[in-house]
């Protein structure tokens, strides 16, 4: 089997979540610790991406110190989207993945756009994933 894990899509989480600190900080510009902060805050969501690839879903996160994430498709088990009213407006919602992942229960696709088709997309490609390896999820509960 090959295992190469070519780059279907990559997203990044939208600035609109950081509108209060572009306005603050635009407002006491003569403060530096606001616009400061509006600086960090654009840096933090700029250095955060999501690279989904033809196996797995890999986070990167960080500005100075990185984290990379990485979870392969198959130990996907369910998807949930959450839409607050100020990101319906915009367009953007919140997908979380619960995995089987020991290490990484839980991923949150913070404020991406179409986060509808984001679920599609992991649906047919987790499907895939189990058919191609052969994977069976089952689950065990304590009685």
């Amino acid at each position: 089997m090959n295992y190469s894990d070519k780059t279907i899509r990559v997203l990044s989480p939208s600035q609109w979540v950081n509108l209060p600190f572009f306005i603050l900080g635009g407002f006491f510009f003569y403060t530096w610790l606001l616009p400061l902060l509006a600086l960090v805050k654009y840096l933090e969501i700029a250095c955060w991406k999501y690279e989904f690839g033809e196996r797995t879903i890999v986070q990167k996160k960080g500005i100075l110190s990185v984290t990379t994430t990485e979870i392969n498709f198959y130990r996907i088990k369910s998807i949930k989207i959450d839409e607050p009213f100020w990101m319906r407006l915009l367009g953007l919602s919140n997908v979380t993945i619960l995995t089987s992942d020991p290490y990484q229960r839980e991923l949150l696709l913070y404020a991406v756009p179409n986060g509808k088709e984001i679920r599609s997309l992991l649906r047919s490609t987790t499907h895939k994933t189990r058919r191609e390896e052969g994977v069976k999820e089952f689950d065990m509960y304590s009685l």
